[in-house]
């Protein structure tokens, strides 16, 4: 499994300047290896939910990227569902205080680890070289 944590997601949905390239990676991957999770689920619709309130989208934008990103997650997408393991291997990446992880993306760490992901695919870099000092494959898909 190919495991997309929200920054990589986004450009998909949202224009942004890596669209094209998170596109092309995506769309090379076969559906069935492509994994999110609920935590996924929660980020994106906080980062929307964002950008209404910046003013970068309208509310009915945001309602039909919600709509074609929840079609996705429910017809095409692997959605891990969060464990009590998890939350434990987050706290644990979070108590590595050097790696400056928040604690969003030290849950998407731990949901990667725990469900042995083949890669996850992340635009922050930060979270890339934390997740390669824990020993969980990450990188760009060279989009970055």
């Amino acid at each position: 499994m190919i495991y997309l944590d929200t920054s990589f997601l986004a450009p998909f949905y949202i224009q942004e300047a890596t669209s094209n390239s998170v596109e092309t990676v995506l769309l090379s991957l076969p559906v069935s290896q492509i994994a999110i999770s609920d935590w996924t689920v929660v980020e994106f619709a906080s980062l929307l939910s964002r950008r209404v309130r910046m003013n970068e989208l309208t509310s009915d934008s945001m309602t039909a990227v919600m709509q074609s990103f929840q079609n996705d997650a429910t017809q095409s997408y692997t959605v891990f569902t969060l464990t009590t393991a998890d939350f434990v291997g987050a706290t644990e990446f979070i108590q590595q205080w050097e790696t400056g992880l928040r604690a969003g993306d030290a849950l998407h760490l731990a949901i990667a680890r725990n469900h042995n992901v083949e890669n996850l695919l992340s635009l922050d870099r930060g979270l890339i070289d934390a997740a390669q000092r824990f020993g969980i494959p990450a990188d760009s898909a060279g989009v970055m």
